[in-house]
């Protein structure tokens, strides 16, 4: 452990972090100015007259009227502070307070690289990256540094292997493997411009499959080995290019490819993007000007953090159930596009002391994102039971029963209910975990694991 915390502590070149701190300032721009003129803004915060929270967060509201519009044009705004380093610590904060605020406030359009970018930004938090060309050092120039603690890149370097590689870890799964998603989305961009044609081909859709396996297992550990780090770059730059392209995922692609520079050394990095050499013998011998205390403390939570993210994404394995059908332990565990999910949903509400019932569609209530979410989402499902109960008692109903009749195909599979029909979702608290009331995935004909659930039982009985 002693070595371990030498090695962390250890200086090194502080240009990898103002780098990135001038990228991800710059790209924190680009995505709050790009969101409110694409309408994202609007159609997520905006339009909804209800909100989906995370459960236990559901006080977190979005700002009424085009107060959500305002929070992601000041956070376009303190992207370029960031970029600037002109009162670093304080703006990164608020950046920070007000991404986890919005993502927070609205689950149905949860998407990883928003995830990431909160957690990076809550890293940029604690990170010197202002202490050479900045605002802050031309206002103070007793801040300035040529070195820092060797963890702080070493932070975004785990963050970004344990993405690529539970994002490798989840392909492992018979849909993925017999592209049932995959030809899916590919069927339906056949219409793009140039490269329309190609992408729903047999060779195309193959090489999506496997070419994402073995990129999302090999990209990190290639990044990490100097003799392969910069052809590893480079296929990285055109996968993350190809996603941006068919996929339109926003800045994602292009933060990915700023990070992915984080794994070439603080020299490289002085040099390409600054013009500065720099010798590292002579930069490990230079003290760090944070307290000791301070830089022991940055390691340590380096060591817990690195440590929650290594065991968090694992924990669907311990729930009993197909992930990709409950969801249970899908958000924040680096799952990335393996499912496509069709379905609808219609609520029967009854009175419980007269018999009355109700026939309730969510379409009446909800906007276009969230029907199309809602029926994806056991979780959601409860939510809006939750919200028609209160609905109905104050219109005056004393006991309304809440029951959902949902159908759900995933991945080009025959529908079926997701939710058990029969279940009063009013009187059903929420647990975390496997539910009773979410029906388990179907194991009709066709379902690829059927087949391989069968042989392994055989193989099971054989044994015994």
């Amino acid at each position: 452990m002693k070595h371990l915390m030498q090695q962390l502590l250890k200086p090194i070149g502080i240009y990898p972090l103002v780098y990135f701190r001038i990228l991800f300032g710059l790209l924190m721009f680009c995505e709050g100015v790009g969101a409110v003129l694409i309408d994202w803004v609007q159609e997520h915060y905006v339009e909804p007259t209800i909100h989906f929270g995370y459960i236990g967060l559901e006080w977190i509201k979005p700002l009424p009227g085009y107060g959500m519009v305002y929070v992601y044009l000041l956070m376009a705004l303190l992207g370029l502070f960031i970029m600037v380093g002109w009162h670093y610590k304080v703006v990164s904060f608020l950046f920070f307070l007000l991404f986890s605020y919005s993502f927070f406030s609205e689950k149905t359009h949860y998407l990883n690289h928003h995830y990431l970018i909160m957690l990076v930004s809550g890293l940029m938090v604690l990170l010197p990256a202002h202490r050479k060309l900045s605002w802050d050092v031309r206002r103070r120039p007793e801040l300035e540094s040529e070195v820092a603690p060797q963890w702080t890149l070493w932070l975004f370097r785990g963050q970004l292997l344990l993405v690529y590689f539970y994002a490798g870890v989840a392909k492992i799964q018979p849909d993925w493997l017999a592209a049932k998603s995959v030809s899916i989305w590919m069927s339906a961009k056949t219409h793009f411009y140039v490269i329309g044609p190609y992408l729903n081909t047999p060779a195309m859709i193959q090489l999506v499959v496997w070419g994402g396996v073995v990129f999302d297992f090999l990209i990190g550990f290639a990044l990490l080995w100097p003799r392969t780090r910069m052809v590893a770059f480079w296929v990285a730059f055109c996968f993350h290019i190809f996603n941006s392209a068919v996929f339109h995922v926003g800045v994602f692609p292009y933060f990915m490819i700023a990070a992915n520079v984080l794994f070439f050394s603080p020299e490289q990095i002085a040099r390409w993007f600054f013009r500065r050499k720099t010798d590292p013998a002579l930069l490990a011998q230079q003290p760090l000007k944070q307290p000791r205390w301070q830089l022991r403390l940055g390691a340590q939570f380096f060591i817990l953090y690195l440590g929650w993210q290594l065991l968090f994404p694992l924990r669907h394995f311990f729930i009993p159930g197909d992930v990709n059908w409950t969801e249970e332990g899908h958000r924040f565990s680096w799952r990335m596009m393996l499912r496509t999910k069709r379905g609808a949903v219609y609520y029967l509400v009854k009175d419980a002391a007269t018999g009355q019932q109700q026939t309730v569609w969510p379409h009446d209530y909800l906007a276009k994102e969230q029907l199309r979410e809602l029926p994806k989402h056991p979780d959601m499902i409860w939510q809006f039971a939750q919200f028609l109960k209160e609905e109905y008692r104050r219109q005056g109903m004393q006991e309304p029963e809440v029951y959902a009749i949902s159908s759900l195909s995933l991945n080009g599979y025959p529908r079926h209910p997701i939710v058990d029909p029969n279940v009063n979702l009013a009187a059903v608290p929420y647990n975390w975990g496997a539910k009773s009331w979410v029906t388990p995935r179907p194991e009709a004909d066709g379902w690829p694991w059927k087949k391989w659930m069968a042989t392994e039982d055989g193989e099971k009985e054989g044994a015994k």
